[in-house]
């Protein structure tokens, strides 16, 4: 069902993009204006050619009976030209112009009568022009300050802290404007790359092992919104994080590049006490080797960009031995170690117990001209990235190498985006997006139980890590949005739909090898019996470890429609009012468990306890989240140097389906356990003892059960916020904002 919905609507979006088609992310800019005579009266009819000099992209618009022209879906930079003509009349030229993403840059012009004398205007200083189609609180990071600007671990986080309402934390987790790191959407090119699966602190696929979706080189531009009142951006009570990726020119570009990061360069360890003192750091290495080239394929209109990149790090975690805290002694914990060995697992060393991370990263993007009216774009990006997390001994604990993660992940993301100015009147922006993420957490090394010895004031631990046992996370996305966008007079209407269809698969069952606790070491050395024994398992097949049917395998889709209507009150004053309707769902029920909805509600309520309505087989219900929104943009003197901005809307986000996925597993019949058991240690992972093995059996239906209220309601916040822009000497803008949020829903759960 779920294939054959996506094929219609994608199917249903094609055909409608031949006439009226129905962008989330933005991918490009605009420019708008009006044509006069040098009497202040509009032309109607003048030509108003805008081309993007390096590539030779022409685009083009007829003023309407108002004077005034739009241009849509143009490419971000510069340097732009744009000539304005006019039968009769003479010929205005304005060069050196440069586009920001999501900007709406405004070109006027007057035209004399009677002359062919071409006259031109050179406007200074467009880098940092303002725009004046902004509302509310929003930031762009450029190609210029993606260059200039320092970073560490070259991701989207680091350029995220240019905006004064992000804070960026360890693992890179991205808040924006004090809501929950996963309340964030991330996009490329327009197409969703959020980990919506919402396991990575960073919020981007791929976060989990450390590593990035896409080579930074790759990246054009950054747009990161707070508290933007255009319906056409949404997903989010956060913010937004959009980034466009670069394009080719008719230039051929090239570029080679070795970063390098060691112990040299790194210095002492950093310390503020004068007691201490620094000590250089262990050796490590940290680097990033890539490559990048584009040009035209055919001059003026067709383009290539490639990127390439690979990055290896290793870091270190040095531990004496000598500092252990623990009972045993390191003669002992080499004779644990050789115990095991004798069991035919080897747990690695404990000494030195080094972290890795291994990327790979390929992005390929085409831009083709098909004529001024149609733009079309095709990109894909691949990444590879591979971590090997290992624990790292203290003087609290003994960890081995071996009981650390391997955690592969490999994300694919491919994007179309068609733009079509369709008259003078009418445009059209339409992506299609698709990303399949696949992260594979295992244990490093062979397959072992895990084992945990209580040592004194310290812990030994050694086997294969407890949550990486049975974990397998699978996501397919696929994003259809369009924007179809109608001119009228001073009317700027806008009509359009973004749409999310998610497939999942995730499996997880913690300790699925077995887990074993001991008070001692040598209870474990002279085979005793463990003092607590835990297991998770499958009840609905014997698999162990990855490819078992206790899985969480669910659709989803999240419909998203609005229209909007930006009013030009005067050439000084826009207003914009709009409202947004996003309709998430589940397209698959969880599993019913008629016992526990006859039996045990009855016996929680009576006891005080207040489910409001929450059952077995329920998932949350289709909702109509409403999302109205208002904005406007004065421009105090009408020369783009003054603005004061504002506006209040609500926002409406996704929810991380790690939340919700639990419903499809902790149902009561899919995933089993045994707890706090004595059993004498046994090796073989596969043949790890159940419930049955106690003398017991599984009671099915049993465990814990995950449930929500029967209204729940999505997150949603309402923003509203006040601001002033002004344009400063030396291309420097000096922006203040005032951001008032509240919470109108949010998740929370109870047990």
């Amino acid at each position: 069902m779920f294939k054959k919905l996506i094929l219609s609507i994608m199917a249903l979006a094609l055909f409608c993009s031949q006439n009226i088609v129905f962008g989330q992310g933005t991918t490009t800019s605009s420019m708008y204006g009006k044509v006069k005579d040098n009497n202040g009266n509009p032309l109607v009819g003048a030509t108003v050619v805008a081309v993007h000099t390096p590539s030779g992209t022409k685009y083009g618009a007829i003023t309407r009976e108002d004077g005034g022209f739009n241009i849509n879906g143009m490419r971000i930079g510069g340097p732009y030209q744009v000539t304005a003509s006019y039968s009769g009349h003479s010929t205005e030229q304005t060069n050196d112009i440069y586009l920001q993403l999501g900007q709406a840059f405004r070109v006027n012009s007057t035209l004399a009568e009677n002359t062919t004398a071409l006259r031109e205007a050179v406007v200074g200083a467009s880098r940092s022009a303002l725009n004046s189609s902004q509302t509310g609180a929003q930031s762009i990071v450029d190609n210029d300050a993606i260059n200039l600007l320092p970073t560490v671990s070259r991701s989207i986080a680091d350029f995220t802290r240019t905006n004064p309402l992000a804070t960026v934390s360890g693992d890179n987790t991205i808040s924006i404007a004090g809501n929950n790191n996963r309340f964030n959407s991330i996009f490329i090119d327009g197409a969703v790359n959020n980990d919506v699966f919402g396991l990575a602190a960073s919020g981007t696929n791929g976060g989990q092992t450390g590593g990035s979706p896409i080579s930074l080189d790759a990246i054009d531009q950054l747009q990161i919104v707070v508290a933007p009142y255009d319906v056409t951006i949404g997903g989010f009570a956060g913010g937004g994080i959009n980034a466009v990726t670069r394009s080719g020119t008719n230039k051929t570009t090239a570029s080679v590049y070795y970063l390098t990061r060691n112990q040299g360069l790194a210095g002492k360890t950093p310390t503020d006490n004068p007691n201490v003192t620094p000590e250089k750091l262990a050796d490590f290495t940290a680097n990033i080797f890539g490559a990048r080239t584009g040009g035209a394929l055919i001059k003026d209109k067709l383009f290539y960009f490639l990127s390439i990149e690979a990055q290896r790090e290793t870091t270190p975690q040095p531990f004496q031995f000598a500092d252990y805290r623990g009972n045993s002694s390191q003669a002992d914990v080499q004779a644990f170690q050789d115990k095991l060995r004798g069991y035919g697992y080897d747990a690695g060393g404990y000494l030195d117990n080094p972290d890795e991370l291994n990327s790979n990263k390929l992005f390929v993007r085409l831009d083709y001209n098909m004529n001024e009216k149609n733009k079309l774009m095709f990109r894909h990006s691949y990444a590879y990235n591979e971590s090997l997390d290992a624990n790292r001994s203290s003087a609290n604990s003994i960890n081995f190498y071996n009981n650390g993660i391997f955690f592969p992940s490999t994300t694919n993301s491919t994007a179309l985006e068609l733009t079509t100015q369709i008259s003078s009147d009418k445009t059209n922006n339409l992506i299609l997006g698709f990303t399949r993420v696949n992260d594979d957490r295992d244990p490093i090394g062979d397959n072992f139980p895990y084992i945990t010895i209580r040592d004194g004031s310290g812990t030994i631990s050694a086997g294969s890590e407890q949550f990486s046992t049975a974990n397998q996370l699978t996501q397919n996305i696929v994003t259809l949005t369009d924007n179809f966008k109608i001119y009228k007079g001073k009317n700027e209407i806008t009509i359009g739909t973004h749409n999310e269809f998610y497939n999942i698969y995730n499996l997880f069952m913690r300790q699925n090898y077995g887990s074993y606790t001991y008070n001692d070491l040598a209870s474990f050395m002279t085979d005793a019996a463990a003092n607590d024994y835990d297991r998770g398992y499958s009840l609905v097949d014997n698999v162990t470890g990855d490819g078992s049917d206790a899985a969480a395998k669910f659709n989803a889709i999240q419909f998203g429609i609005y229209a909007q209507d930006e009013y030009s009150v005067s050439e000084k004053l826009q207003i914009s009012g709009g409202l947004r309707l996003d309709i998430p769902m589940f397209l698959t029920q969880p599993r019913d468990n008629p016992e526990f909805n006859s039996t045990t509600i009855s016996t929680l309520e009576a006891a005080g306890k207040d489910l409001q309505g929450a059952t077995a087989g329920q998932a949350p219900g289709a909702q109509l989240m409403f999302s109205p929104r208002v904005g406007f943009n004065y421009d105090v003197k009408n020369d783009n140097n003054t603005i004061i901005r504002g506006g209040t809307g609500i926002f409406t986000s996704r929810v991380p389906f790690v939340w919700p996925g639990g419903m499809y597993t902790n149902n009561g019949y899919t995933v089993g356990g045994v707890f706090n058991q004595m059993l004498v240690f046994n090796p073989d992972w596969q043949n790890q003892p159940k419930a049955s093995d106690f003398g017991g059996a599984d009671a099915i239906p049993s465990g814990q059960m995950d449930l929500f209220v029967q209204d729940f309601k999505y997150p949603q916040v309402w923003k509203s916020s006040i601001g002033a822009d002004k344009s400063l000497k030396g291309g420097f803008k000096l922006t203040a904002e005032a951001l008032f949020n509240k919470t109108i829903n949010n998740m929370v759960v109870y047990n």
